[in-house]
């Protein structure tokens, strides 16, 4: 089983991702998106201007939303070098959500359980 990742580990895994592009946000886990307004499709293009982690939960900042991922008790924090859209592929388990960059970088937010626990809330920021 793989360990818990730290807030230290989280946060240095999502520094690079300040000041890039989002290209697209899919959550891929059916009950994770506790949002519906405004949709994951209103990210792309906007750069991401802050990230922190509190305990599991991580936040990324836009100038438009925020979109904070609670990590629960065992979902990690998977870096990508060549991100794309997900695609099913037999035998390979899905991650719960995948952000892809448009530098075609990315992160997966992953499980090692079946039963998937990492929510996703998107927030639009008040004028």
């Amino acid at each position: 089983m793989a360990t818990i990742q730290s807030p230290a580990e989280i946060m240095t895994l999502l520094e690079r991702l300040t000041g890039q592009k989002i290209a697209a946000l899919q959550v891929l886990g059916i009950n994770s998106l506790k949002t519906f307004s405004p949709p994951p499709e209103a990210l792309m293009g906007e750069a991401v201007t802050a990230v922190s982690v509190l305990d599991r939960t991580v936040s990324i900042d836009t100038d438009s939303h925020v979109i904070s991922f609670d990590l629960q008790r065992t979902g990690r924090v998977v870096p990508l070098e060549n991100a794309e859209a997900y695609a099913s592929v037999a035998g390979v388990n899905r991650p719960t959500v995948r952000l892809l960059m448009a530098d075609g970088s990315g992160l997966d937010l992953s499980e090692p359980a079946r039963t998937k626990r990492i929510t996703v809330t998107i927030t639009a920021r008040s004028a």
